[in-house]
């Protein structure tokens, strides 16, 4: 009998009831910024954005003088190379329609030893990437002596290309106004194919102004 009781005793000691805990878990609560908070992050904002304006003022104006320094110089070296033989490049004002106005800007009359060789136009048109600056050297006689891009945004192997190799500039020198339409465009380059030929069907029109259209 005390044999049982043990078995029984230890059957009750090793019995044991599990119950199952539920552990809750608080819910994130959203934040809310206060008015004075918001002011703070507006403020600072404000201070980061006048930072980075007064920064690109600063490069600018460090930058500025030496981007004019060589455009002059890029212009200074096309007029040279479309009239060699030039002594003097003296800039001359020009009365042009409101067309013209708005693409020409300044123009050069080349001499040699006080004597007219021929002009050279600056002239912006719009090519596939943006505006296209360019000389144009036009002689006494009315023909061209050459072009010269000095500034463009034309997509690299394409139109840019066609600049570079020379094979759409190449085919002006020597046209005249009346022979400048057998310019003919480049297959993949057709924008900027016309307008380098518009630019210069430009610079004709505003010189043949200036000799009161004839030569």
């Amino acid at each position: 009998m005390m044999l049982l009781n043990n078995i029984e005793e230890t059957s009750e000691v090793s019995v044991e009831t599990t119950e199952e805990k539920t552990v809750s878990v608080p819910k994130e609560k959203k934040v809310r910024k206060s008015g004075g908070e918001l002011q703070t992050l507006s403020f600072k904002l404000m201070i980061i954005i006048a930072a980075v304006v007064l920064m690109l003022a600063v490069v600018n104006g460090l930058t500025k003088d030496k981007i004019a320094e060589n455009a002059k110089k890029a212009n200074d070296e096309a007029r040279i190379a479309l009239f060699a033989d030039a002594t003097a490049f003296d800039p001359i004002s020009l009365e042009l329609t409101e067309d013209l106005t708005k693409y020409i800007g300044e123009v050069y009359e080349a001499t040699k030893d006080g004597e007219t060789l021929g002009y050279c136009v600056n002239v912006i048109s719009n090519g596939f990437g943006g505006e296209i600056s360019m000389i144009v050297g036009i002689s006494g006689d009315g023909l061209i002596t050459g072009v010269k891009v000095v500034n463009h945004t034309e997509t690299a192997g394409v139109g840019e290309r066609i600049i570079s190799n020379g094979s759409i500039l190449s085919q002006f020198v020597n046209a005249s106004a009346n022979s400048i339409t057998s310019v003919s465009t480049i297959t993949g380059a057709t924008v900027t194919s016309k307008a380098i030929i518009d630019g210069v069907q430009k610079a004709l029109s505003a010189v043949a102004e200036l000799t009161q259209g004839g030569y």
